[in-house]
């Protein structure tokens, strides 16, 4: 009896283990493979290359602002090759102002200006991040990129500019990305320096 206890005891626990270590390496797994979907529509895109590289960003991050021009220029010399889609991922739980930085961005992009207003916005980041109140900025700013003023304070805090934010979000949940810039190529996760061997593997094959 005691025998067949035991014998009942080690054939149990090893199938807990086994089935521990087969998720464990179902995880492992699905973290090499390409996440389909995760450049969602495409809302904001520059290009039309076969390659998508696809951006989780906060405006108000200093990592973002500071690979934001060596990503310019990255986009520049594989122009034809590449496609560039960026979401919005504002940490909101250590930037203030990540939401309604998001939000400017897209009432911009409402009128065709989201990459010009999210330059600057990159580029003037030490100017509003830590204002008490930065829309005053944010319109400024929507003059300077000639886009209508009474549209643009209108949509600001429009629910369909919040719903596009929130869909953003929920993708970066869905994910369970960390922090931002976090960057895919055809849906596969890379480090920022990785993405140009990311291109040239991609491009070699096709």
């Amino acid at each position: 009896m005691q025998i067949k206890t035991i014998t009942i005891f080690i054939v149990v626990t090893l199938g807990v283990l086994l089935g521990v270590g087969g998720l464990l390496w179902q995880f492992g797994e699905a973290g090499n493979k390409p996440i389909e979907g995760i450049a969602g529509e495409m809302r904001h895109k520059k290009g039309a290359g076969s390659v998508v590289i696809t951006e989780f960003s906060d405006f108000q991050c200093p990592a973002c602002a500071a690979v934001h021009q060596p990503l310019q220029q990255l986009l520049a010399k594989y122009e034809g090759k590449v496609t560039f889609v960026y979401r919005n991922f504002p940490l909101t739980s250590i930037h203030k102002n990540a939401m309604i930085a998001a939000q400017a961005a897209e009432a911009a992009g409402l009128q065709n200006k989201f990459f010009e207003y999210g330059d600057l916005l990159f580029a003037k980041q030490d100017e509003w991040a830590n204002l008490s109140d930065p829309k005053e900025a944010f319109r400024a700013y929507a003059l300077l990129v000639e886009i209508d003023l009474e549209q643009f304070i209108s949509d600001m805090e429009s629910e369909e500019v919040k719903n596009m934010v929130a869909g953003d979000l929920l993708d970066s949940t869905r994910y369970q990305l960390k922090g931002t810039p976090t960057f895919f190529v055809d849906g596969v996760k890379v480090e920022f320096g990785q993405i140009e061997a990311r291109i040239q593997e991609l491009g070699a094959r096709n």
